[in-house]
């Protein structure tokens, strides 16, 4: 009872004259501080340690979050970067194609012959795309070899270094004329009907040069590797070897051409043909045309 008239006497007391009892409030404040301090510190180390974990929940979540979109640009970048190249290339073999007297399309390698004699690759195009039976297959502007077996879907074709086939070429320097024939894959080819007499040397860039018909004319073949000529005594004909221009090891994307209709076959001159070998030549480029597929169905058969 005493207290609380106390208490009430002080509050009457403040209520009338606040600065009277301003040293009783400080004193008051100073001893029951402690106290406070004691009541409150559990809440705000609650407070504090729910703060800490949260966040670094959050962090993790949003680190993780940020691994995944770094990993997903990533993978976009390097599909992006594939796909760039693949333009470039596609491109490339687009500006190199002959666009004044041959149609072209583009096609792509689905199977290849696991046989390193052999070097023949299946395409997606097929008879359903106009495709047809030894129709003649670039890679850019260099011959890559020519078309032996169609199916509605898918074509088969027979490259360069395949060791059935043979194209009639020409050396673009001196006009001597021969038969480039396929050695097998990773192989170089094999120019024959070189006399002994010719002036062929390494670097010389040999082309198609049409006889046969199946090849048009001037589309580059290979060229003679270093050391790639050798002349022996006696010989008829000198050996030469010879690179072709594709890389059959990388190139994926090839092209189908058709010559425009209303234009002409083009016409081969013989003029240049030293007389040695241009009968030979000739002679053998005539059944060119029909090697490839005499192989073919052979294999075919097997």
């Amino acid at each position: 009872m005493a207290l609380v008239l106390s208490a009430l006497m002080l509050m009457a007391v403040d209520y009338r004259n606040p600065d009277a009892l301003r040293p009783v409030r400080t004193a008051a404040l100073m001893l029951v501080y402690p106290l406070l301090v004691s009541v409150d510190s559990p809440h705000r180390f609650y407070n504090r340690t729910a703060g800490f974990f949260s966040s670094q929940t959050t962090l993790a979540m949003e680190n993780a979050a940020l691994t995944k979109k770094v990993e997903t640009l990533s993978a976009q970048q390097r599909i992006l970067g594939a796909v760039q190249q693949e333009n470039a290339h596609l491109r490339s073999m687009l500006n190199a194609a002959p666009h004044d007297d041959y149609t072209f399309t583009l096609a792509e390698t689905l199977e290849a012959a696991n046989d390193r004699v052999r070097g023949l690759v299946v395409l997606n195009k097929g008879s359903r795309d106009g495709v047809h039976e030894s129709q003649v297959v670039l890679a850019g502007e260099n011959v890559y070899g020519q078309v032996i077996e169609v199916t509605p879907f898918s074509s088969k074709v027979i490259q360069l270094v395949d060791r059935n086939h043979t194209i009639p070429v020409r050396n673009q320097r001196t006009g001597e004329r021969a038969l480039a024939n396929g050695m097998g894959r990773g192989q170089a080819l094999e120019l024959r009907n070189l006399p002994g007499n010719s002036d062929v040397k390494e670097g010389d860039l040999f082309v198609s040069s049409g006889l046969g018909g199946l090849f048009p004319p001037n589309f580059p073949v290979a060229k003679v590797a270093p050391q790639g000529v050798e002349f022996k005594q006696g010989a008829p004909f000198a050996t030469v070897k010879a690179i072709p221009l594709v890389n059959y090891e990388t190139t994926r994307d090839v092209l189908l051409i058709w010559r425009k209709e209303g234009v002409p076959a083009p016409v081969v001159d013989i003029s240049q043909e030293p007389a040695p070998a241009e009968a030979t030549t000739e002679a053998e480029a005539k059944n060119t045309d029909a090697k490839p597929a005499k192989a073919s169905k052979q294999e075919g058969s097997r």
